[in-house]
């Protein structure tokens, strides 16, 4: 039996070259779809598509990496190791897998949670002709959440009003304004865009390649960063009366299903999640979309880290004597460098994938 910490990996290149090796040991058939910029180091990015199981299955069991970049090494992990252990060559004949690794590939080789265009994947998935939603809390504290200067004087007058907000709209209003998406300031935080991202686009023709004939569909798309160290949430958006909730709960149980939509997740209620836009994606599937969210570090070190690391991205510069710290510290927000941390991800991971396909039995 392989460790676990073998699954996963400390940078883009070394996880990606892991997922293609074992896809290939494994038998699966691999697409990558080529990004238009390259990576830290000059290389090409991809994302890459792992699918087992006949063409003309109609049950699909999607597991998807990367869609806030640096939060990829998670999912990396997980899908590698199901690989690497055999899981995909002993599935249902009626069941077909796709892994699609390192969907936002940008983020995950630059170690940024955003897109080449600082949008947020996960708050993109909105209609794009209509108004862009607004966020005014996020707008009253625009330039001391995400400001362009880290000077001494200028953090003492930012990090006084996000207190002050905090100390009178109380925590889960500035988690919500904060975290919820905006579409006014492209070098935000948590920006949502005002067109599909390269991404959006990018599964949205993975889906018709490899899911139109599915006529059952259940999605986990693997996040860190939200919720105590190791802990794991499954997150749906839909309300707990609706038929995806109560299919999720048959999955997996009831004691790890938690609904944005009635306030039971770590996580804010995102209305332009990527998990709102599979069913637009294929309207005539039976769809059961989770986030598999699992805890790293207290929500207010999560938000320093980002925090700093959109300065430096915008305004700072790849030379700035603190660049590497902060890198790194965005890097183990999301990606601890313990042992047992990857250890729980990785038994979690597979006991969730595990119940999923026990579910098209």
């Amino acid at each position: 039996m392989m460790e676990a910490n073998t699954f996963f990996s400390n940078c883009y290149k070394e996880a990606r070259e892991k997922f293609l090796a074992a896809a290939d040991k494994s038998g699966g058939r691999v697409e990558s779809f080529k990004h238009p910029e390259l990576g830290p180091e000059g290389e090409l990015l991809f994302v890459d598509v792992a699918y087992f199981g006949a063409v003309n299955n109609t049950n699909a069991l999607v597991v998807i990496s990367g869609t806030h970049g640096v939060e990829g090494f998670a999912g990396s992990g997980i899908q590698t190791g199901l690989m690497q252990q055999g899981f995909a060559s002993n599935l249902p004949s009626n069941l077909s897998l796709v892994l699609i690794h390192a969907l936002n590939p940008f983020g995950m080789a630059h170690l940024r949670r955003f897109t080449e265009d600082n949008i947020d994947l996960n708050r993109n998935f909105g209609d794009h002709s209509l108004p862009s939603q607004s966020n005014l809390p996020y707008e009253q504290l625009s330039d001391a959440i995400a400001p362009c200067s880290i000077s001494f004087w200028h953090e003492i007058k930012s990090w006084w009003r996000i207190i002050g907000f905090r100390l009178t709209a109380g925590n889960n209003a500035l988690q919500q304004a904060v975290s919820q998406g905006q579409y006014s300031y492209p070098k935000g935080l948590f920006y949502g865009g005002t067109s599909k991202t390269w991404s959006n686009a990018t599964i949205h023709s993975i889906v018709q390649r490899y899911l139109h004939d599915a006529t059952k569909v259940v999605i986990v798309d693997v996040h860190t960063g939200l919720g105590q160290f190791a802990n794991a949430e499954l997150i749906l958006n839909s309300p707990i009366s609706s038929p995806e909730y109560q299919r999720a709960i048959d999955i997996w149980g009831k004691e790890r299903i938690y609904s944005t939509d009635a306030g039971e997740s770590v996580s804010v209620h995102i209305n332009t999640a990527m998990k709102m836009a599979f069913p637009k994606m294929l309207p005539d599937s039976e769809i059961t979309a989770v986030a598999l969210e699992f805890g790293t570090l207290p929500p207010m070190k999560i938000f320093k880290a980002l925090r700093t690391e959109n300065w430096l991205h915008h305004y700072g510069c790849s030379e700035f004597a603190k660049a590497n710290k902060i890198k790194t510290s965005l890097l183990r927000a999301f990606y601890p460098d313990n042992n047992d941390w990857k250890k729980a991800v990785w038994e979690i991971g597979r006991k969730v994938i595990e119940s999923a396909v026990v579910s098209f039995h």
